[in-house]
């Protein structure tokens, strides 16, 4: 009997929407880059660094962390950016974003 090897790949999904707050309807997006790793444990390290990269130049009191990104709100507060990663096996695809 031959063993069995089962590989499996990560991939780290980035979403770029931009919601109207009101209706919490999307108003543009979901825009995904995808990027595939080996490992999950080297998809995680990518999106923690990809985190804190995203969040640097929007740090300020229009900028809320999320558990998986950040969302940005427009001077007005009537839109909101969100700025989202997560990490997946590799076929299963990204989450609804909300």
């Amino acid at each position: 009997m031959t063993p069995l090897v089962v590989m499996f790949a990560w991939v780290l999904w980035h979403d770029l929407s931009v919601y109207r707050a009101a209706e919490l309807m999307p108003l543009a997006g979901p825009t995904y880059q995808v990027t595939s790793y080996d490992t999950n444990a080297e998809c995680e390290a990518e999106q923690r660094a990809a985190l804190v990269k995203e969040e640097l130049p929007r740090v300020g009191p229009m900028t809320e962390r999320l558990s998986d990104g950040i969302k940005v709100w427009d001077p007005d507060r009537q839109h909101y950016t969100t700025f989202r990663y997560l990490r997946w096996p590799a076929g299963a695809g990204p989450a609804r974003f909300r």
